[in-house]
């Protein structure tokens, strides 16, 4: 092995190194975005949520997802939205409904991940064991799923909470 197998190691942590800092910068940038422009990150939150309900719908009939995973991430949506009140961009980490989204968010994840790990063996094992071919969702159609109908709003509210850092107390103290 030459000194370019070794260069190449070198090539690869250092561009995993500026695709890290230049994802930390953009979530940076768009969290200063959300706390500049705070009424338009709230109209853009609450029509993200109503899109991918919509999504989900369409997802259903047209690629077949569990009827059950789809009702259980609309009512996840759902309850992201509640977190887009009166109070916005003032998000109380102690409310029902924060708490209730971040535990959401993870049995949200794990549910789809779980369904995508189990259809895609039963289409590899169809596919070694019995010849047949069946269409398993590859990986940038699982990856755009996760980001767009799991991942997004739950992001967008997490990079929403540097909003109350410079806001000045509402009430005086209870």
């Amino acid at each position: 092995m030459g000194l370019l197998y070794y260069v190449s190691y070198l090539a690869a942590v250092a561009a995993f190194a500026f695709v890290t800092l230049s994802l930390a910068s953009g979530l940076l940038y768009v969290s200063e975005l959300i706390e500049e422009h705070s009424r338009l990150a709230k109209l853009v939150g609450q029509r993200s949520i109503y899109v991918i309900i919509v999504l989900h719908a369409v997802f259903y009939f047209t690629d077949n997802l569990p009827f059950l995973q789809t009702v259980f991430s609309v009512v996840c949506h759902i309850v992201y939205l509640q977190n887009f009140s009166i109070t916005w961009p003032l998000i109380s980490l102690t409310s029902v409904s924060f708490l209730a989204s971040c535990g959401l968010v993870i049995a949200d994840h794990f549910m789809w991940f779980f369904y995508f790990a189990r259809v895609t063996t039963e289409a590899r094992h169809l596919k070694t064991y019995r010849g047949i071919n069946s269409h398993a969702p590859g990986f940038t159609e699982i990856a755009s799923f996760f980001g767009i109908c799991v991942w997004f709003t739950p992001l967008f509210l997490f990079l929403s909470l540097s909003a109350n850092d410079n806001a000045l107390p509402m009430t005086n103290g209870e």
